[in-house]
């Protein structure tokens, strides 16, 4: 049973790590994204960055990339699923404070967030959380 549990945090962490991959680079080719006229999202909110419903921006797109990416390799051990979870849940709990905060004042938008992105973010805050958790929790019934 415990490899069976393990087996599905890491599956989780994969998860995320390929959909917040995927947000990234392909955020990457929204035309306009990288602001070489007019500014683009690098400077204020401009709704009209977004992919499918999430909004994109090159700082966001960062984020995003980094996080997919620490997410594939943390997916390959048990104990790295944990760590990299209860770090991004962590990450993502002040990404998401900023994002309310930014969405209900509607000033210092940096990351040009709407809030299908900002509902993005909870979740999955939500879900590393649990995930790390899950994941410490294991450990100590493995050690006792």
């Amino acid at each position: 049973m415990p490899e069976r549990h393990g087996f599905a945090l890491r599956l989780v962490v994969l998860l995320v790590g390929i959909a917040y991959l995927a947000l990234g680079v392909l955020g990457i080719f929204v035309p306009g994204n990288f602001g070489s006229t007019g500014g683009g999202p690098f400077t204020s909110h401009q709704p009209q960055y977004t992919l499918w419903i999430f909004s994109v921006g090159p700082l966001l797109n960062i984020m995003r990339i980094g996080i997919g990416v620490l997410a594939l390799i943390a997916a390959r051990g048990d104990r790295g699923a944990t760590i990299f979870s209860l770090a991004a849940a962590v990450w993502l709990a002040g990404v998401s404070a900023y994002s309310v905060l930014v969405m209900i004042t509607g000033t210092g938008d940096r990351l040009n967030l709407n809030w299908a992105s900002v509902v993005l973010h909870l979740v999955t805050m939500v879900v590393t959380a649990t995930v790390g958790f899950l994941g410490m929790r294991r450990k100590s019934h493995v050690r006792s």
